[in-house]
């Protein structure tokens, strides 16, 4: 049986367990939302971390164009 539980879906599991507490669905019904409130949160995640990536791209390059601009003037100090 333990076996069987894995397969079955987090609805199907949420409504065998509101049928075995017989009029005690709130605290299932309560972890089916964190359930999908935990999956929004992870998808809005995902969304930032790419959002971060690009940031960072973009930084380093103006990054990078500002030190290759500067050269010259620091080249001019030692001359």
């Amino acid at each position: 049986m333990a076996n069987e539980w894995r397969d079955l879906s987090d609805d199907k599991l949420a409504h065998i367990a509101q049928e075995g507490l017989q009029g005690q669905g709130s605290p299932v019904e309560a972890m089916r939302r964190l359930r999908v409130t935990i999956e929004q949160s992870g998808a809005e995640s995902d969304t930032y971390s790419r959002r971060m990536f690009y940031l960072n791209i973009i930084v380093t390059a103006l990054t990078l164009a500002q030190a290759i601009a500067v050269v010259p003037v620091i080249r001019a100090w030692f001359n």
